[in-house]
């Protein structure tokens, strides 16, 4: 479709992927063939780790050669009860010949080497969701490449811990490791949505701009841990190309953009589920990580919103309000979490009984990617794609399981 905007002429190319799961194919490292069966969720009693050891084993059938889930987690009581929701989730497929045993281990402390070590000794795979990933070393990593663990995955997001995780790769491709950070929903998904849109784009374009913004209703539900992290986020410089180079803002996260259509046709699905949401800047790694991938020589933006929208202004203005150093601050952002928790419980419990669906974690996301014609003659070419699904929480369970299958297949 071709529209007139000002003096230039906008080629607008758009795909519509609702409700999916993902699969991708990603660049890997070698790694030999293991005898070994399990697959190893550090998190597993969460509500991300749930969702992903229930996805798997509703794919068993694509991992023929792996037999037990261990759900890793502090708390044997909460451990119990994640092993039994996963199994309830899964009942339909007990008959399935392929499918996973599922057992919980406890540990302390997912960031201890030592206590990692033998979890890793009979893995195929290790999927990491236990963030915040705030100020930390990527210690599971590093233990899962001193393991040979062949697969490694993680739903990491702060650009310090994935440019320390990169440090790794040597170690990573002599240990047989293939190890892919980032990889739940955004950032992961979102960045693959990127490369697809940049991938439609005409031959021989140069990339200006890519834009990446996000809308979850609530949690989404996944988490309290989730109030903790964005708050976390609040106090971080946000990343963003501005003329092809990457720069830090620092007065720039959390404030309000205006509102952003997560559709593109005003009849379809997701005018109706979703429509325009107000959104805010949040430091997702994707605009700095995709943005130099592409070689843009534009901008690059990142920002999510939630509902209800009142939740949008509020946090807005607490953000202009609060210092961005006590938002650095764990114990003050962890008080701010836990204030904010039981309004935020009624909320989310409302949305549930006000969806349609009746699940009330309603994700959106819309991916832009504008090109310019190497003649100069001044077309811009803009790629878009919107992508929606019921629950926040399953759609980041499903593109990390997802991930993960893909590289334990080209075992």
């Amino acid at each position: 479709m071709t529209i007139a905007m000002k003096k230039f002429r906008y080629h607008c190319i758009t795909v519509l992927l609702l409700l999916i799961t993902v699969g991708s194919t990603v660049t890997a490292l070698s790694a030999t063939l293991s005898s070994n069966k399990n697959i190893v969720i550090l998190g597993g009693t969460g509500r991300i780790g749930t969702a992903i050891a229930t996805h798997l084993i509703r794919r068993s059938s694509s991992l023929p050669s792996y037999n037990r889930i261990i759900l890793v987690g502090r708390n044997a009581e909460q451990g119990g009860e994640s092993v039994q929701e996963v199994l309830d989730a899964t009942s339909e497929f007990s008959s399935d010949i392929n499918s996973f045993g599922v057992e919980f281990q406890s540990i302390s402390d997912v960031w201890d080497a030592k206590q990692l070590s033998p979890l890793f000794h009979d893995a195929a795979a290790v999927i990491h969701t236990a963030g915040p990933y705030h100020n930390r070393c990527p210690i599971p990593l590093r233990t899962a490449i001193e393991s040979k663990v062949p697969v490694y995955v993680d739903v990491s997001d702060p650009l310090p811990y994935l440019d320390s995780s990169l440090e790794l790769n040597e170690e990573a491709i002599s240990a047989g490791t293939k190890a892919l950070v980032a990889a739940g929903a955004f950032p992961g998904m979102s960045n693959l949505m990127a490369m697809e849109a940049a991938g439609s784009l005409p031959p021989g374009r140069q990339i200006v701009d890519s834009g990446f913004n996000y809308f979850t209703a609530g949690l989404g539900g996944s988490g309290d841990v989730n109030l903790y992290i964005t708050n976390l986020g609040f106090g971080d410089d946000m990343p963003q190309y501005e003329n092809g180079k990457l720069n830090y803002f620092k007065a720039l996260t959390g404030k309000l953009l205006g509102q952003v259509d997560f559709f593109t046709d005003s009849e379809s699905i997701m005018a109706k589920r979703v429509g325009s949401q107000q959104v805010f800047s949040w430091p997702f790694p994707e605009a700095a990580t995709v943005a130099r991938e592409l070689q843009i020589k534009g901008r690059s933006h990142a920002a999510m919103g939630t509902a209800p929208e009142v939740w949008n202004f509020m946090l807005g203005l607490l953000v202009d309000i609060v210092p961005r150093a006590w938002w650095r601050n764990e114990q003050f952002s962890q008080f701010m979490a836990d204030f904010s928790q039981p309004l935020v419980k009624a909320t989310d419990k409302w949305l549930q009984l006000s969806s349609p669906d009746g699940v009330g974690e309603t994700h959106a996301m819309r991916i832009d990617v504008t090109a310019e014609d190497s003649n100069g003659d001044g077309d811009l070419f803009v790629s878009t794609i919107v992508q929606g699904h019921e629950s926040f929480r399953q759609c980041v369970g499903q593109s990390a399981a997802e991930f993960c299958i893909d590289l334990l297949q080209e075992q």
